[in-house]
């Protein structure tokens, strides 16, 4: 599982940014929600202080001081009330009534609402000081009452509370990420399949169709694949007869182009001087047809794919020099020199019957385009996947924008047709026989020259 190609993946990285989206939604609901409790718990405990407040008040206004002692000692008892506090001092602040101690130092003189921390011991199983809120007011007489309440219960409420709502949201944050990288993963594995699929038609097997394989018949991922099939069943219906009707004109022509030139050269044989020039001529003329139309068929089977079942284990370096001793009469002709630079051997599993065509054609284009006395190089290098042959010369070359355009069947760069004779396939079937490989052909700048590069890939001898 590779994880980094998981988090750069656009679906995980869109499901991330929804899911932080999201979270933060998430968060704000809920920290209104802690915000709502919190603000209803203490509102509703004010709202008890106050009412008490009132109460005694009244109970004082009735009965004076005491009547407002004797109601806090009773309310003290009365386990039905809530638990308050309370404290009634006179005016010096000495205690008259109440289960506060003291009154509180941070706590004024005026009639004020306060948070101050004092020791509850009694009232719970603790000494320690707590937190409360109260409420102080004044009497006519120079009495002061507090009414208080401690909010530990409501603070342990809500920190349940709020560890409760932390706890969704990151339940949330975590299921959601998961589900992030599952759907990625289930994905990505669809895709690999495409990719697989698709690499495999590239390679030549055109017959190869995208598996349809998970998901709902009707979901956008099988309808894309359905139709790309479609769309390749297609294709391949055009290509097929175009195809045909290729070979069948080839088929067809060949023929008739064959009895031409054999009677021609049954002519020839029968006439003198001017015209059995005319007829040798005509004879070269067939020539090159039939070689056009040889070309075209060659190409077309090497398409096709079959031609794999001639690989066999082989010596590429051996190859390179045969090809080099075949065309080292043609070069030695225009005073050329062919340099290699070859490995003793180089095995590998490949048709060496159609790898010497392609680079036998690579140079013979190399002696034809190069200038007399020019310098042509074949190399071979190994590499750890690869095989990396160069056929390098000094000629007149290939301008970059006519680079990719001389692959093209019956494409030649303009001037070169009066120049040289050829059918402009050549190179369209030393792409085809290393495409059949799995390898890459490509040109470049040898300053001066043309530089061709070829990569076969290492596969073991079969």
């Amino acid at each position: 599982m590779n994880l980094s190609r998981i988090f750069r993946a656009n679906l995980f990285l869109y499901t991330l940014s929804y899911l932080i989206g999201v979270s933060v939604a998430v968060f704000v609901v809920l920290a209104l929600i802690y915000a709502s409790l919190t603000y209803r718990f203490f509102g509703e405990m004010n709202a008890l202080i106050g009412a008490e407040t009132r109460m005694l008040n009244e109970r004082y206004a009735a009965g004076g001081e005491a009547a407002v002692s004797e109601e806090i000692a009773r309310r003290i008892q009365e386990p039905r009330l809530p638990r308050l506090f309370y404290l009634l001092v006179d005016a010096q602040g000495r205690k008259i009534g109440g289960n506060l101690a003291h009154w509180p130092e941070r706590l004024g003189q005026r009639e004020e609402w306060a948070g101050v921390r004092h020791s509850l011991r009694g009232w719970i199983d603790s000494a320690e000081d707590v937190d409360f809120v109260g409420s102080s007011t004044q009497f006519a007489g120079g009495e002061r009452l507090l009414v208080a309440r401690h909010y530990q219960d409501i603070s342990e409420y809500l920190r349940l509370t709020l560890t409760v709502l932390t706890q969704t949201m990151l339940t949330t944050i975590v299921l959601g990420s998961v589900g992030a990288v599952v759907q990625v993963l289930i994905t990505e594995r669809r895709l690999r399949q495409v990719n697989r699929s698709i690499t495999d038609i590239l390679g030549g097997e055109l017959s190869r169709r995208i598996p349809v394989t998970g998901g709902h018949p009707d979901d956008d991922y099988t309808r894309l694949i359905v139709n790309f099939n479609h769309m390749l069943d297609r294709i391949a219906q055009l290509m097929e007869g175009l195809k045909q009707l290729s070979d069948n004109i080839a088929h067809d022509l060949r023929t008739p182009l064959t009895r031409l030139r054999n009677n021609l050269a049954s002519l020839e044989l029968d006439e003198r001087g001017e015209t059995r020039e005319q007829v040798a001529g005509l004879i070269e003329e067939s020539d090159a047809l039939l070689a056009t139309f040889n070309a075209l068929l060659r190409i077309a089977q090497i398409e096709s794919g079959n031609k794999r079942l001639a690989f066999a284990a082989t010596d590429l370096a051996t190859i390179l020099r045969d090809v080099c001793e075949f065309y080292e009469p043609l070069a030695a002709d225009k005073d050329q020199q062919v340099r290699l630079d070859l490995p003793a051997v180089c095995a590998g599993s490949f048709d060496r019957d159609l790898l010497f065509q392609a680079f036998a054609n690579l140079l013979d284009n190399a002696i034809k385009y190069a200038p007399p006395g020019a310098h042509i190089d074949v190399r071979l290098t190994e590499e750890a996947q690869q095989h990396c042959v160069a056929v390098c010369d000094d000629g007149p070359g290939i301008p970059q924008a006519e680079r990719e355009k001389v692959f093209q069947r019956f494409y030649r760069v303009e001037g070169s047709r009066s120049l040289h004779p050829g059918n402009g396939l050549g190179l369209s079937l030393v792409q085809a026989v290393i495409n059949l490989h799995g390898g890459s052909v490509t040109l470049g700048d040898n300053s001066p020259g043309l530089r061709v590069s070829v990569i076969l890939p290492r596969l073991p001898a079969a």
